[in-house]
């Protein structure tokens, strides 16, 4: 009869499982992880996972789950910082991009276009309903504070949405030799933006 295991070693042991299930499945690609590949890693059999995930969709889903968390703990410490509604959107997408580039792999493993469907897994529900609250609640006061004429919910995903791509060019090396950097694309995106949403 295999050993009972405290909660604590059980969310240990399952962190430990999802930590390996994303650097599978942004250096393989998605189609390449297993239980199987997962567990050789590991150094376990497969039929030791189930004690802890029923398959790999919900490993997968668990590794988004904790990327996502990851990112609005990030982004909800910038929201609480300092400032006016305009320092702190700065301080967001400072904060935003410091996350990406730092956790390469969770970045990648949120935005891959294979998801799962959050109706079958709550908490990633719950952590995908926070990342992206956070991405467009503190547009709200910037727009009070700073006289734009807009939506809330359609600036903050426009902001997320340029970001992102920029993200994207710099880690698929797109940006380079011959076109502006990073930081001088990101300034005058997000300038053009504001600028598009002012009150005439």
């Amino acid at each position: 009869m295999p050993q009972a295991l405290s909660d604590e070693r059980i969310a240990e042991t399952r962190e430990r499982i999802v930590r390996v299930a994303e650097r599978q499945a942004v250096a393989r690609g998605f189609g390449n992880v297993s239980m199987h590949s997962i567990a050789r890693e590991l150094g376990w059999s497969a039929t030791a996972l189930y004690r802890y995930f029923a398959n790999k969709e919900a490993i997968l889903a668990a590794a988004r789950t904790v990327a996502l968390d990851k990112l609005s703990a990030t982004l909800e410490a910038a929201i609480a910082g300092p400032g006016d509604g305009w320092e702190i959107s700065r301080n967001v997408g400072d904060a935003y991009v410091a996350f990406a580039f730092e956790n390469p792999d969770a970045y990648r493993l949120i935005f891959s276009l294979n998801q799962p469907d959050p109706a079958d897994y709550p908490e990633f529900a719950g952590a995908l309903a926070r990342a992206q609250g956070n991405m467009t609640r503190y547009v709200a006061r910037m727009i009070a504070e700073g006289g734009l004429d807009t939506d809330p919910n359609i600036l903050g995903h426009l902001f997320w949405a340029g970001l992102h791509g920029l993200i994207t060019l710099q880690m698929t090396g797109k940006i380079g030799e011959g076109t502006p950097d990073f930081d001088t694309l990101r300034r005058e995106m997000m300038r053009g933006l504001e600028r598009g949403f002012r009150r005439t």
